[in-house]
């Protein structure tokens, strides 16, 4: 069973929350009966490394939830992500990394014992099944434990394809049809077994992202009691 921190995966469709910026450790204990796992997004954060570990250190020792840390490419962390991974290394239990990034190895070789993330994210288009599945035999021979992947739903085929590609997974899967079209598959695709979903709790960061009272709302309608 693939775990992130204390939470296991695939028991219960699990939710994510998005911490995109400092927020007061009381807002976020009130998400801890809806969100299992925070995803605390140190690239959108625009503080010193110092200060973002101790905030990464408070909200892990005080709101008690498991931690993904994620640390994207853009203006601020291009020239030191994986010094910046290392530093968050000891906060978090989980990371992700994307596909094919040039920092891969050198990251993964601070992360030993965390769970490790590989995404993928086409904000273009939802590939075919074949080139899907591509992306998930490079994802695991990268070091993937768990493959995420988010592609752009131009229609409802896009959606139903990969859903039924989800559900064929051998594999430890997350799967997200991003735009307005796409929004039910943060709701349904555990239903195919994605391993969890992820909701904004300020503002969505990707197209087609609900809240997380919303999504805790639909989560105990289609999965009463688990």
């Amino acid at each position: 069973m693939v775990r992130i921190g204390t939470c296991a995966l695939g028991t219960r469709p699990r939710i994510v929350a998005v911490v995109d910026e400092f927020l007061d450790i009381e807002r976020l204990m009130r998400f801890r009966d809806q969100a299992d796992i925070l995803e605390m997004r140190v690239d959108c954060y625009r503080e010193p490394i110092d200060r973002v570990v101790d905030y990464l250190d408070e909200v892990r020792s005080e709101v008690g939830l498991p931690m993904i840390g994620t640390v994207r490419e853009n203006e601020f962390t291009e020239h030191d992500r994986p010094a910046i991974f290392r530093e968050i290394m000891p906060f978090v239990d989980c990371i992700d990394i994307e596909l094919a990034a040039p920092v891969s190895d050198e990251v993964l070789s601070y992360a030993a014992g965390k769970t490790i993330i590989v995404s993928e994210h086409d904000f273009s288009a939802t590939p075919d099944e074949a080139t899907l599945g591509s992306m998930v035999e490079r994802a695991v021979r990268q070091g993937a434990d768990i493959v995420k992947i988010a592609t752009m739903a131009k229609s409802r085929a896009d959606v139903v394809r990969l859903l039924r590609f989800t559900g064929a997974s051998t594999v430890p899967i997350v799967t997200i049809a991003m735009s307005a079209i796409g929004t039910v598959s943060r709701v349904i695709a555990p239903l195919f077994g994605s391993l969890f979903t992820y909701g904004y709790i300020t503002r969505p960061v990707a197209p087609g992202q609900l809240p997380i009272d919303r999504l805790s709302e639909m989560r105990e309608l289609f999965f009463p009691g688990e």
